[in-house]
């Protein structure tokens, strides 16, 4: 079930530079929440606190991050990220064969039975609507998949762990057109069963896909709502020119 993420007062600092600063934000339970902004804005790194991987590099957080009435600082992280998924922007594979890579969580929490494993494999890409492209792919090493078909195992790997939140970081960057419209698809066609929050590379991908966006500048928000509002009436001048696409 879609779960609501509630962040106030964010503070993330490393060696005492501030890498996030006063952040506050919500996505609401089975909304998409887009990040706009500029390479370097703290779209990546926010996503990184979200899920804890953070502070495993050394990141000093502060602040309140809730899932729905929880804390996440009051959750182990391996627990937590059974609930919180992630997706990277370059796809990140294992060694073996697909199934093994879209199963890789769950057998992580003990599932061993291959029955269960490829039942959980199946059912998550018919969820995807994927299953006819990657049903004769299962066995195969992932290693010879192109870069399209590893993000979406990589998006599968996600799912198969039935996660309340996902977090995607510009997912569809370095994908071809068709692929990265699959994949807009599929985000738009998972609102009912979690949340997403997506940082996305350009304005056009924030207006397609999500209810509210976030525009970050430096680490901070510096305003977020509906994303028809920041489009239209932007209260910023970094919301008005990215939007506008004058970004470089």
């Amino acid at each position: 079930m879609p779960i609501q993420l509630v962040v106030e007062d964010l503070n993330a600092t490393l060696e005492d530079r501030f890498l996030l600063r006063d952040v506050a934000v919500t996505a609401q339970a089975g909304h998409v929440l887009a990040l706009m902004g500029k390479t370097g804005s703290g779209k990546s790194t926010f996503l990184r606190v979200i899920n804890r991987m953070a502070e495993e590099r050394g990141v000093v957080v502060s602040g309140r991050i809730m899932l729905d009435n929880s804390s996440i600082f009051m959750q182990e992280p391996n627990e937590l990220r059974r609930k919180v998924g992630m997706v990277f922007t370059e796809p990140v594979l294992f060694a073996g064969s697909v199934l093994r890579n879209i199963t890789a969580g769950l057998r992580l929490q003990g599932v061993r039975k291959k029955q269960a494993l490829e039942e959980r494999a199946e059912e998550t890409l018919r969820r995807m609507e994927i299953y006819n492209d990657f049903r004769d792919l299962l066995y195969e090493d992932a290693s010879r998949l192109t870069r399209g078909q590893a993000q979406l195992t990589c998006i599968a790997r996600a799912l198969a762990q039935r996660p309340g939140l996902l977090l995607l970081d510009e997912p569809t960057r370095l994908l071809d057109a068709m692929t990265g419209m699959k994949v807009e698809a599929l985000i738009h066609a998972l609102r009912k069963e979690c949340t997403m929050v997506v940082a996305v590379h350009s304005p056009q991908m924030a207006g397609r896909i999500a209810e509210e966006s976030a525009m970050m500048e430096d680490g901070r928000v510096l305003e977020w709502g509906r994303t028809s509002d920041l489009f239209y009436h932007p209260k910023h001048l970094h919301t008005e020119q990215f939007v506008s696409s004058r970004f470089l």
